[in-house]
């Protein structure tokens, strides 16, 4: 029981001895609804006193700037931030965000939970916290954390990114609720960036990886290999997805995101009178990275036109306002969609060393690639993947210099009117 107890400041907050003669300091927090006790670390009354009455002081200046006495956790604190980012979905605006990018907010805090104490509080957090950190009787960096499972520095440098964010959303709070803006951040080295275009063509399908790819999709697919027509829709689903996508040039989120209102189907018929199916594709700013709409036609008309009938065949009914592809109605997770992908490569007789560089990304990869050599200029094909063509020239440079090595190898000569290609037309 405590004893000897002196009241300070009119009875705002009291000082006690505990069993040890040792002082104490108590105050009522009314807006936090519990007590505050802290030792003042002394058996002298004198120094007790005063102690307390600068105690006092202190947390007054701090109830003043609206800052609480006990910290919430920082699972909470990560809870709130989300909440507050999620507002912001599809708003138009520099605020604005997409529903993609509210989910790798999502996945940057899940890790950065991984990497603090399950229980600490916020105020627990120092500016240093992601240089040094106690975990486990480890003292270890956030850097080192995530390499340790094979993060790449470009994914850490965006993962410290929104947790700094989240730090300042709480110091920013009316309550404020951290007292650190942000974190001291751990200086990662700079890869250089590989100009020689080695990186994307090892990231890209060759044609002959791309065949052995989608013939491996039919049987994935196929119904006598799935009984199950819940398995069937799912599986056909996602090859439907990628075939558009190798068509189209999508980013994955945008088409994960896609509706059937911004779909039209188009017939036409080319010189020989051949029909063919092209998608009239509208992308929305909200859905898209860069937050400028666009549309654009895709040759994969044959592709939707296939998948709307699979669906009547499954007994799925869709609205204009329904995702394109969609299991339950909500958007289909980009974790099962890695899931079909990764089953269909290992159906494929590519080498085991070159499935680590394919991802469902090298379809983009591969369609930019094709469009360039086709002719397609880096303008057209900036505008039509909602990219900037200073992106496209610095990501796909290679391409370029293929197509004027090409070029300069190639000899003509006029003979009787007729424009020749020679293999050489050396004049030594």
């Amino acid at each position: 029981m405590p004893k000897n107890e002196v009241r300070i400041y009119n009875s705002k907050a009291v000082i006690y001895q505990n069993d040890y003669d040792v002082w104490q300091f108590r105050i009522w927090l009314a807006d936090e609804d519990k007590y505050f006790r802290q030792s003042l670390r002394t058996k002298d009354k004198a120094k007790a006193i005063a102690d307390a009455e600068e105690m006092y002081e202190d947390i007054k200046y701090m109830k003043r700037r609206g800052k609480k006495i006990y910290s919430i956790s920082i699972k909470q604190a990560v809870a709130m931030y989300i909440e507050d980012k999620a507002k912001y979905v599809g708003i138009d605006g520099a605020n604005g965000i997409v529903e993609g990018r509210l989910g790798t907010i999502k996945a940057h805090m899940k890790h950065f939970l991984e990497y603090v104490h399950k229980d600490a509080k916020v105020k627990d957090l120092g500016i240093n916290t992601l240089l040094s950190y106690d975990r486990e009787g480890e003292t270890i960096d956030y850097e080192l954390f995530r390499k340790r499972k094979s993060i790449a520095d470009s994914t850490i440098r965006n993962e410290i990114a929104s947790i700094n964010a989240c730090m300042t959303f709480l110091h920013e709070h009316t309550e404020a609720l951290s007292d650190i803006s942000a974190f001291k951040v751990p200086k990662i080295q700079s890869r250089k960036y590989d100009d020689s275009g080695e990186e994307i063509r090892r990231q890209t399908f060759t044609s002959e990886e791309w065949q052995t790819f989608y013939v491996a999709m039919r049987s994935y697919c196929a119904k006598k290999n799935n009984p199950s027509i819940e398995e069937y829709y799912e599986k056909q689903l996602a090859r439907h997805f990628l075939l558009v996508m190798a068509n189209s040039g999508f980013r994955n989120g945008e088409l994960r995101q896609l509706k059937w209102k911004n779909v039209t189907v188009e017939r036409h018929v080319d010189s020989k009178q051949k029909p063919y199916s092209l998608a009239r594709i509208r992308v929305e700013a909200q859905t898209s990275k860069v937050r400028i709409p666009r549309t654009l036609y895709a040759n994969c008309g044959k592709y939707i036109e296939r998948w709307q009938k699979i669906q009547k065949e499954c007994g799925v009914k869709t609205s204009e306002e329904d995702f394109v592809f969609s299991v339950d109605g909500s958007e289909f997770s980009n974790r099962r969609l890695n899931h079909h992908f990764n089953n269909i490569m290992k159906m494929t007789n590519i080498a085991y060393d070159r499935r680590n560089d394919l991802v469902i990304y090298s379809l983009r990869h591969m369609f930019i690639t094709n469009m360039s050599l086709s002719g397609a200029s880096f303008d057209s094909i900036a505008h039509h993947c909602g990219t900037s063509i200073q992106q496209i020239e610095k990501v796909y440079k290679h391409v370029s210099d293929d197509e004027k090595r090409t070029f300069a190898t190639k000899r003509y000569m006029n003979i009787n009117g007729n424009i020749v290609a020679m293999s050489d037309a050396y004049g030594d």
